[in-house]
């Protein structure tokens, strides 16, 4: 619910989301019932090479994982 509201508030902002967790359908019909292809790339499993090359398009990282313990995401995130 939030991507909606924060496209719709803020005309510049773009999402850029990694990953094949189970929440990528629901992903992917929130931004088909919003119209928001232009807005949200839903990437998918990045490859280990191409982490950093994500990592640094954005600026803000936003981890919503609950169940890892020690996300190596969140390093990798600050090492960009």
């Amino acid at each position: 619910q939030l991507i909606p509201l924060a496209c719709a508030r803020y005309p510049h902002v773009h999402f850029i989301v990694g990953g094949d967790g189970p929440k990528k359908l629901l992903l992917e019909e929130m931004r088909e019932k919003h119209q928001l292809h232009e807005r949200v790339e839903l990437l998918g499993s990045v490859p280990h090479a191409q982490v950093r090359n994500v990592l640094v398009r954005g600026h803000i990282f936003l981890n919503c994982s609950l169940t890892e313990s020690f996300c190596i995401a969140i390093l990798e995130a600050a090492c960009c």
